[in-house]
């Protein structure tokens, strides 16, 4: 079975099909994303500020920025993607120093713990046969006074989780695993979380109830990566950040056609086929909308002049006025007593019946055991079906 990362892993969560394109098929891009760059070059930044600290060798806020400025330099290269078009380099370049300078003003002179290390490599499994297997590297790890021992990472995002999103965060529990693994006596572990942009450290702690959850949970998730055959796209706000926007079916066609200039990509078929197809959609909904009024002027003129008939000029209406038997819905707060009072009468079965759409949500979400969900499918068929959703152009999200 093949070794894991939290990266990876959520890779699956975030989309199938990326998933599929790099672990699978092994298809590498040069591209990367100016936010990833950001990351690496501060977190590059911060390892030699605790590195040099180890051989007494303190840094100035000035050495550590002129290092990161130079490092910035060195390893930046056209391929780097910059989503935001009302970004610069120049601008990024600048947010990271204002991160180092916010962690350093923070936590100098850095003598609150000991650093066992930085970029700790991990090479754990989740079980005792060593079937799932785990990799991952922590930013710092350390030692208190106390001997309580703390998983360090560093956040360059412009987005801070709540402490309830931190306590269910799974990456540095994982590492928790991994370092308990290694060194089995160090029982007293906190996780940390240094969010840079807003100069805020998270902590979190995981009960070995927790520990055991999340163990069961990732190897499920594995079992289920590793039994798939379909790996579908799944769209997101993170798919302006992705490196296969040319094999995929959700981004493919964006990709082809932002490269065209405006008089051929206004003349693209498809293109064209959305624009028309929006435009008839929308005097649809007009007329429709017209329909409903009239419609409603007919119903009111029968029942005012109280006739079921109504002659046009060379065609006629016919308004029927129908009473129909009518009972809560699956929603509705007295459907579970309905439900409960026909049970108990033993008639369930002369009223009931299998709501299919459901039964389908149940098959995708696989919320059943497998040995059931394989007897279901038994009886299940796949058809094919089309749709076409039309929803406006937005400007890419921040």
């Amino acid at each position: 079975m093949p070794v894991y990362s939290h990266s990876k892993l959520s890779t699956y969560e975030d989309c199938p099909l990326k998933y599929k394109l790099c672990y699978i098929d092994h298809i590498k891009r040069d591209t990367k994303g100016i936010e990833a760059f950001l990351g690496s070059r501060v977190h590059d930044t911060l390892k030699k500020c605790y590195d040099d600290l180890e051989y007494s060798k303190p840094n100035s806020l000035g050495d550590l920025l002129a290092f990161y400025n130079k490092i910035w330099q060195e390893n930046w290269h056209d391929s780097i993607v910059i989503v935001r078009k009302e970004m610069t380099q120049e601008q990024y370049r600048k947010k990271g120093e204002k991160l180092i300078e916010r962690y350093y003003n923070r936590h100098a002179p850095f003598d609150a713990d000991h650093t066992i290390g930085t970029e700790v490599a991990l090479n754990f499994s989740l079980d005792d046969a060593g079937k799932y297997r785990m990799t991952g590297y922590i930013d710092r790890f350390s030692v208190g006074g106390d001997f309580t021992y703390y998983i360090h990472d560093y956040k360059t995002s412009a987005y801070l989780p709540s402490q309830h999103d931190i306590d269910n965060d799974r990456q540095l529990a994982l590492y928790q695993i991994g370092i308990q693994k290694r060194w089995p006596d160090m029982k007293k572990v906190r996780l940390v979380w240094h969010y840079l942009a807003f100069d805020t450290d998270l902590v979190s702690f995981r009960a070995p109830p927790s520990i055991s959850n999340l163990k069961q949970n990732m190897k499920s998730l594995i079992d289920e990566i590793e039994s798939a055959e379909d790996f579908p796209p799944r769209e997101s706000r993170l798919c302006d950040w992705c490196e296969y926007p040319d094999l995929c079916p959700m981004r493919k066609h964006f990709y082809v056609v932002e490269a065209l200039p405006t008089n051929e990509y206004l003349k693209e078929p498809g293109v064209v086929l959305v624009n028309k197809y929006a435009e008839l959609r929308e005097k649809v909904s007009e007329l429709n909308e017209e329909v409903e009024k009239v419609k409603e002027a007919l119903v009111e003129y029968a029942r005012k002049e109280g006739v079921e008939l109504i002659k046009g000029s060379d065609i006629k209406a016919r308004v029927k006025f129908d009473e129909r038997l009518k009972f809560p819905g699956k929603s509705d707060k007295e459907r579970q007593e309905l439900d409960s009072v026909i049970m108990e009468a033993g008639k369930w079965m002369e009223v009931s019946q299998l709501d299919t759409t459901a039964l389908t949500q149940v098959i995708k979400e696989s919320g059943w055991d497998k040995p059931l969900l394989d007897q279901v499918m038994k009886y299940g068929r796949t058809e094919e079906t089309t749709s076409v959703y039309l929803s406006k152009l937005v400007d890419r999200e921040e």
